[in-house]
């Protein structure tokens, strides 16, 4: 295939990765979020009822990046660096700012070819969000694995908080089990703006894997995870595996009832972090004028000989 470059393409329009056995459509222009991801013809990530946005029309997807922050900031409201700022309600019912920017703005193409693609986007300063900064976020098919790498850098004059992080669907087919090990769990679901850490309890326990099933509804952050998730299908041999960087040192994972996806998002910090009072210990950043940060998320499958 040759190569494509942004100047070939009309803004928004979606990119096809492949190599033979990877089929990844990319949407530049609905927030820089994937639109089908597939191994094998199998779904790797899987497409859901995107989450309903103000005055943008319904659209779906099986991933999307969070920047400038993740999850919910509190009555859509936060003090820093002296100021008071107050963000819009971004989604419909919700009247916490959710994600950030990203996920809800139109992504620029600035190279592709057969395997990968690169994508980016620039804040402005506004009233809301008073500080201009530049997203990058790249795609790339690495043998049996989905590299994505989310990337941020502060234009403003003025230090700017932020965080970032990957908000991934995962197929939740019957008999499905999650498995990861992490140090602690923040004390309530994303929804109740948890305040602490507090030791990981049973029934939020997914040391030895979990059935899904018996973990509908949970909406947790966990706090020091060892980077690695493995999602299980029964008796299947094949497995999906989403990694974490060092920097992702918490990971939301949401089990809605009634629905055929779930959530394991690898983040920089915690929920509501930037109004609990140490944001930096919850993880936090605070970005010096031209100062950049950049996370990575790998999903790859595995398959697991029968004994």
């Amino acid at each position: 295939m040759a190569a494509r470059t942004h100047r070939e393409r009309p803004r928004g329009e979606a990119l096809e990765l492949r190599d033979g056995r990877w089929n990844v459509v990319v949407s530049p222009g609905r927030g820089g979020s994937l639109e089908l991801c597939e191994l094998d013809w199998l779904p790797v990530l899987s497409p859901a009822p995107r989450l309903e946005r103000i005055g943008q029309p319904p659209a779906s997807c099986c991933y999307f990046p969070m920047i400038p922050f993740c999850n919910r900031i509190e009555n859509s409201r936060f003090a820093f660096g002296g100021s008071i700022v107050r963000l819009p309600e971004n989604m419909a019912g919700e009247r916490h700012a959710i994600h950030g920017h990203g996920w809800q703005r139109a992504w620029q193409v600035q190279g592709a070819d057969a395997t990968r693609c690169r994508l980016s986007y620039r804040h402005e300063a506004t009233p809301d969000w008073p500080w201009a900064y530049e997203a990058e976020q790249s795609f790339e098919i690495l043998g049996s694995s989905l590299r994505i790498t989310l990337g941020i850098r502060n234009l403003a004059p003025a230090p700017m908080p932020c965080g970032l992080g990957f908000h991934p669907f995962l197929p939740a087919a019957e008999g499905a089990s999650l498995a990861f090990r992490a140090a602690a769990v923040w004390d309530g679901s994303a929804g109740e703006f948890p305040r602490r850490r507090v030791a990981v309890p049973r029934d939020l326990d997914f040391s030895d894997g979990a059935p899904l099933a018996e973990r509908l509804g949970i909406d947790h952050c966990f706090d020091g995870w060892e980077r690695t998730a493995t999602l299980s299908f029964g008796q299947s041999r094949r497995s999906i595996v989403v990694e974490g960087c060092a920097a992702t040192e918490r990971l939301v994972v949401y089990v809605p009832a009634d629905a055929d996806y779930f959530c394991v998002e690898p983040v920089t910090h915690a929920v509501n972090a930037i109004n609990l009072p140490d944001p930096a210990a919850a993880g936090l950043w605070t970005l010096e004028p031209e100062g950049h940060r950049e996370i990575t998320m790998s999903i790859g499958v595995s398959s697991v000989p029968r004994t």
